[in-house]
């Protein structure tokens, strides 16, 4: 038999990377919030594996030689690092220190550090400081506030704290400071045994079709333990979670989720807001919906389809949910 004709040998190519999923979560902006992870969450759907927005936190220099650091009490509340996004420890009448997320830097979601020096103060965790210090903010000793992601960060501070307040007076909150935005969708998970409620919020501007979606923060005493139990354990595919966290978004997403997705499938970007336990629920829930674990019962729980974007009716009424 004659030999056929010659091949040169070609390598395969090598399978190329999945591409990464599509983002539900667009950004995510958190007031005093703790921490969440054994590893710092990264967003799958980004190539930079870090999460758009900002996390801010308020800190107090004292002493005779500025050796003495005041921390927001629930920045450091435990010791596990925050997720991959942008950070600013915000100070008061002095320049304010904001790192980046990007290829280059990670944010430091291990900042706030414990230290000898070091201490934590409940009196830093509360709307005014925030507000007031967004309103002043230093860097490189020029006001910043009208600088993205600082602009946008004081805008929802609005909405952070809000959450615990009453629908009717979310709504006048809404009309009078944040013009063009409409409250949507308010979910409520009340448990029938301790009292504890645990609402959620779907807000939309009218023009752009974008949303944020906003968690409450601690509200009641009962849920305390929320933080406080701190040992890791596995969520939508991650392995240690905060569980304290991790059990708080599962019963949100197990109760309520079902009347909040209709929305937020016609939202254009959706974007996460929360103060305190309300940040650290964000911080866990736009890993999730970023993280593509699609075959996840977690994920499925909290993940929606986006359609096309459209404009929400305003809600009318508190969809509640009693558990427990």
């Amino acid at each position: 038999a004659q030999p056929g004709p010659f091949r040169p040998f070609r390598p395969r190519p090598a399978p190329s990377a999945p591409p990464p999923p599509e983002p539900l979560v667009h950004a995510v902006y958190t007031y005093g919030a703790p921490a969440t992870n054994s590893e710092p969450f990264r967003n799958a759907a980004s190539p930079d594996g870090c999460f758009p927005g900002l996390r801010s936190y308020t800190e107090d220099i004292k002493g005779a030689f500025d050796e003495i650091h005041q921390i927001d009490a629930a920045a450091i509340h435990n010791y596990y690092p925050h997720a991959r996004t942008p950070s600013l420890v915000l100070r008061l009448g002095m320049d304010s220190i904001y790192t980046p997320c990007d290829h280059e830097s990670d944010g430091h979601p291990e900042w706030p550090q414990r230290g000898g020096s070091v201490f934590a103060e409940w009196r830093l965790h509360q709307e005014d400081d925030y507000r007031g210090r967004f309103g002043s903010l230093l860097l490189d000793g020029k006001p910043a506030v009208d600088r993205e992601p600082f602009k946008t960060a004081n805008f929802f501070a609005e909405l952070a704290w809000k959450s615990y307040d009453t629908m009717e007076n979310t709504k006048k909150a809404i009309q009078d400071n944040m013009p063009g935005w409409s409250l949507v969708a308010r979910a409520l998970d009340r448990n029938k045994h301790n009292g504890d409620e645990d609402p959620v919020m779907i807000v939309q501007e009218n023009a752009t079709l974008d949303c944020a979606i906003v968690f409450a923060g601690t509200n009641d005493f009962s849920e305390f333990a929320t933080s406080t139990t701190q040992y890791g354990t596995g969520y939508c595919g991650f392995e240690k979670v905060h569980v304290g966290y991790r059990n708080e978004l599962w019963t949100i997403s197990d109760t309520i989720f079902e009347h909040l997705k209709p929305a937020l499938e016609q939202c254009n970007k959706v974007t996460c807001v929360g103060h305190s336990l309300g940040g650290a629920l964000c911080e866990v829930f736009a890993a999730c919906a970023n993280s593509g674990n699609y075959t996840d019962v977690d994920y499925q729980k909290l993940a929606w389809k986006r359609t096309s974007p459209r404009r929400l009716q305003e809600a009318v009424a508190t969809v509640t949910h009693e558990s427990g």
